[in-house]
């Protein structure tokens, strides 16, 4: 009984993979031709199937994720990119729970970007086949047709693998992003110097990142606004986009903690006074 299950599931068909599934769909309709809207909608769901099988999880992007937060929050990390008079590692325990939603929101967020890519893709995939499939010419199809047409259609599903890993680089970043903004405001931070990567080589800039690039902006409500000691010379950072928030953003921003370390048009009368810079 035990050799027969054996036998049975080693001649257990292994599912078909996309490509041979679409071989299979544009050669019955080369040798057929159009038949009907019942034909078309059933390959059409075999191909529905079969993408579905070969499109990425988020698997990758969630261990990517963790990772980054493993290494900046578990390990520390977070602390490593602060300056000497930054926060310490009693403020970044004192923010783990707020960090950690963080994470969960970014791999939710993830998560959805995913599957939306995913569905757009494979509808993609069958709509171009749908298109195919109704304008074959009466004279049929040479194998150089079949094959450019197999390319094409499937093209949405195999390009999966790279969005995907876009999206987790992106969430990556977006999340590293924050919890180092957490940490600076928690730690008592002042400002943040913008830096663009616009000099980095193949790197798609925004052309108004770059144009803060070196910029200074003033943290809202820090206890050196609030003392009157600061004023802002290029606005407040809740007041423009932050790093990292828009699309495949890679820009950066570092904190700033003491008055004294800001140019001196930053600072009021009042802040002059305090630190010797009339």
């Amino acid at each position: 009984m035990a050799d027969k299950r054996t036998s049975r599931t080693k001649l257990k068909r292994k599912p078909k993979t996309l490509y041979e599934v679409l071989t299979d769909a544009i050669n019955y309709y080369v040798d057929n031709g159009w038949d009907s809207q019942k034909s078309l909608l059933s390959w059409c769901q075999k191909l529905r199937v079969a993408a579905s099988r070969e499109s990425p999880s988020d698997d990758v992007t969630r261990k990517h994720l963790t990772s980054i937060y493993s290494r900046l929050v578990v390990h520390g990390g977070a602390l490593r990119d602060q300056p000497p008079d930054g926060p310490k590692q009693i403020t970044l325990d004192k923010i783990k729970p707020e960090l950690r939603k963080e994470l969960d929101r970014r791999i939710f967020a993830s998560a959805n970007l995913i599957k939306l890519n995913r569905e757009q893709a494979i509808e993609r995939t069958v709509q171009r086949f749908q298109g195919w499939v109704t304008s074959i010419p009466p004279d049929g199809v040479s194998e150089i047709d079949k094959n450019a047409q197999k390319s094409t259609i499937r093209k949405s599903v195999t390009d999966l693998d790279f969005i995907s890993r876009r999206v987790a680089i992106d969430q990556g970043h977006k999340l590293a992003s924050n919890v180092k903004y957490l940490l600076s405001v928690q730690g008592g931070a002042i400002a943040f110097r913008w830096h663009s990567n616009w000099r980095r080589p193949g790197y798609d800039y925004r052309v108004d990142h770059k144009h803060r690039d070196t910029l200074i902006y003033l943290i809202r409500d820090s206890w050196a606004v609030q003392q009157g000691l600061i004023k802002p010379e290029y606005g407040y950072y809740d007041e423009i986009t932050a790093a990292g928030e828009e699309p495949f953003c890679s820009c950066q921003v570092f904190p700033i903690y003491a008055p004294q370390k800001l140019p001196v048009e930053f600072l009021t009368e009042k802040g002059k006074r305090e630190f010797n810079r009339a």
